[in-house]
């Protein structure tokens, strides 16, 4: 009955959904990017264990987040959106973990694979009438991750560079304070990101005049 519309609506998003859609797609783009550059400026700090689980985190949390909107994208074919998916999880674990080592590309492709199919099959599952809320939860989500993996990789080089400041000043080697936390940086890269996003929800959220009420399984209806 509704299946023709309900993949021409999914296809095509209106209104403050498309806004918020195009912001998560860039915010997605931007982060991961930022995340890249980010390991590749400090990857000398980034040894065994800290780098591995910088390339798997990254990887699993911008794929989760990818498979989601492509779950929305091409509702109604899974296929098409898993498939994307998983190229981006062999593009985005290699770039981030090709400063690391071979180790780091496996756990960075290996993580997103698993966000990626997770991630489809999520976008896909749930009811059209709650996209913009799901995908308001999933940006805050990547965000606070990709801040925390960008904290991580900014205490490991403030550790190192106070290890090698003491041992020049013939001190007693003691475990460095962790790095402090910049409040005008963390306000740009979190709390202003989520406010907007916060906007774009609430607008998105309500429903155009005249829709009638969704069941929540109309992706599904033939």
């Amino acid at each position: 009955m509704r299946s023709s519309a309900g993949c021409t609506a999914a296809f095509l998003p209106e209104g403050a959904f498309q806004m918020l859609l195009n912001m998560s797609i860039l915010i997605v783009i931007i982060y991961t990017v930022l995340c890249m550059m980010y390991v590749q400026l400090n990857h000398h700090v980034l040894a065994n264990m800290t780098g591995t689980v910088v390339a798997m985190t990254t990887g699993l949390m911008s794929n989760l987040t990818i498979g989601v909107i492509l779950g929305m994208l091409f509702a109604q074919n899974l296929v098409v959106s898993t498939g994307i998916s998983i190229l981006f999880c062999f593009l985005i674990g290699y770039l981030i973990g090709r400063p690391l080592g071979l180790l780091a590309v496996v756990e960075g492709i290996g993580g997103g694979i698993m966000g990626g199919v997770h991630g489809a099959m999520l976008g896909e599952m749930i009811p059209k009438r709650q996209w913009d809320v799901m995908l308001f939860i999933m940006d805050a989500m990547f965000i606070a991750v990709t801040a925390l993996v960008i904290y991580l990789i900014q205490d490991r080089k403030h550790r190192e560079e106070g290890q090698v400041a003491a041992v020049s000043a013939l001190k007693i080697a003691k475990s460095p304070a962790a790095a402090p936390v910049q409040t005008s940086f963390w306000m740009i890269y979190i709390v202003l990101p989520v406010v907007v996003l916060c906007v774009a929800a609430w607008l998105g959220h309500n429903p155009a005049a005249g829709e009638p009420p969704s069941s929540g399984h109309e992706m599904h209806s033939m």
